[in-house]
């Protein structure tokens, strides 16, 4: 019998199917560890940012997991939620998919104010609900880093300055937040290669 994924199991002598992602979900080194050569930078890189020691374990899988939900790959975002919940108090999670949620909204309104021709639409009240903002358990200096990695992702650059500045004023160093733009950016890349080696 043929298996898909490769992933078979010998049951009494019998070799049945297993399907892969159904019963086992790899962690994201795991998941790196199958990608073709091509893609060796994307997994060296990853390697980097989680030996950093540059956030706390909070911070660092806060921002893998927001960051891999802004790619809306729904396999990548298993993952990094399986490695979330080990790293990170339960109570924070929802503030992680808080953050996701309001950016989504958020990056594609402020990007249209920014790119449509009519300026007035920058100084117009944005009349859209943002109370997640003033809501979550986690500090706003971390909160305001897993806003930061949606709209790297989104491409709102309105966003980006926006949020970048609230970190700055709370003392949050350049290299901290060029870290979030790089842990956002090997996310994404790592999406893009799993949609295209499944």
């Amino acid at each position: 019998m043929p298996c898909k994924q490769t992933n078979c199991a010998h049951v009494t002598g019998l070799l049945v199917e297993i399907p892969y992602k159904q019963y086992y979900i790899m962690n994201i080194q795991d998941t790196l560890s199958t990608f073709p050569e091509y893609a060796k930078d994307i997994k060296l890189n990853y390697s980097k940012i989680i030996n950093e020691n540059i956030f706390n374990q909070q911070q660092l899988y806060g921002i893998i997991l927001v960051s891999s939900l802004a790619t809306r790959m729904e396999d990548l975002t298993k993952i990094a939620l399986n490695e979330a919940k080990e790293n990170i108090d339960p109570l924070f999670i929802d503030d992680i998919y808080g953050a996701y949620s309001l950016m989504s909204m958020n990056a594609i309104y402020y990007r249209f104010t920014h790119l449509a021709k009519d300026n007035n639409y920058s100084t117009m009240p944005a009349n859209l609900r943002m109370q997640y903002m003033n809501k979550h358990k986690m500090s706003k200096p971390d909160f305001e880093m897993m806003c930061l990695a949606v709209a790297i992702v989104m491409g709102c650059g309105k966003c980006i300055n926006a949020h970048e500045e609230v970190l700055k004023e709370s003392n949050i160093s350049t290299q901290s937040i060029q870290a979030v733009a790089r842990i956002a950016s090997i996310m994404n890349a790592i999406a893009n290669i799993m949609s295209v080696v499944k």
